[in-house]
């Protein structure tokens, strides 16, 4: 698989703490590299993204630019231009991001107020705890349908390389899928092999 050598001049939000001093960047403001989008797109199918797509938490554009390549409907939107995701109240067809982690919890609950279909990046360990068990996992209206885990951990907040290339980090990162037409009421789990993505001392 190659990466499109557009021309991606802006940035993305991601979340957590995977840089290499273990510190939180402020406003969990991460870049998100373009591969890590376009695999989870290939992987699920456009087909499944008919209509309009709400990136939430868009920073500046890291996974709108990618679902715009995809000739994909989307439209994003982000707290630091005034609009308050969890303030939201039109409905969208599918919604796409990579919440600020602080507050994923709350991006889940207000995602199945507004869609029936939605995907959040991340980190694996979010399968953890109590509260996810009870308000998340749990919900037999609307269960979390598929997984989709990266095989390599990708360092996120670096500056973004137009051939969607990455170091790699600590943390371990997957595509969490809500999707109300899925049959199966038990989560799949996949990967993803992003080893190809991941630079080497050969890489300039």
């Amino acid at each position: 698989m190659t990466i499109k050598r557009v021309n991606y001049e802006k940035k993305g939000k991601n979340f957590s703490c995977n840089n290499a001093d273990g510190k939180r960047k402020k406003s969990d403001f991460y870049e998100t590299p373009y591969s890590i989008t376009l695999q989870f797109l290939e992987r699920e199918g456009k087909e499944k993204l008919i209509g309009t797509i709400l990136e939430p938490s868009c920073g500046n554009g890291a996974i709108v630019k990618v679902l715009k390549e995809m000739n994909l409907n989307v439209v994003g939107k982000d707290l630091s231009a005034g609009q308050d995701f969890l303030q939201e109240f039109e409905k969208y067809d599918a919604i796409i991001t990579n919440p600020p982690f602080s507050i994923a919890f709350e991006f889940i609950q207000k995602c199945k107020k507004l869609t029936n279909y939605f995907a959040l990046l991340l980190p694996l360990s979010y399968l953890h705890g109590k509260k996810r068990f009870d308000d998340i996992y749990s919900d037999s209206i609307f269960p979390l349908s598929r997984v989709y885990v990266f095989t390599r951990c990708p360092m996120l907040g670096e500056k973004l390389r137009e051939d969607g290339k990455y170091n790699t980090g600590m943390m371990v990162y997957a595509w969490f899928v809500w999707d109300k037409k899925t049959i199966e009421k038990k989560p799949v789990i996949e990967w993803i092999d992003n080893n190809q993505f991941v630079l080497n001392r050969h890489d300039n």
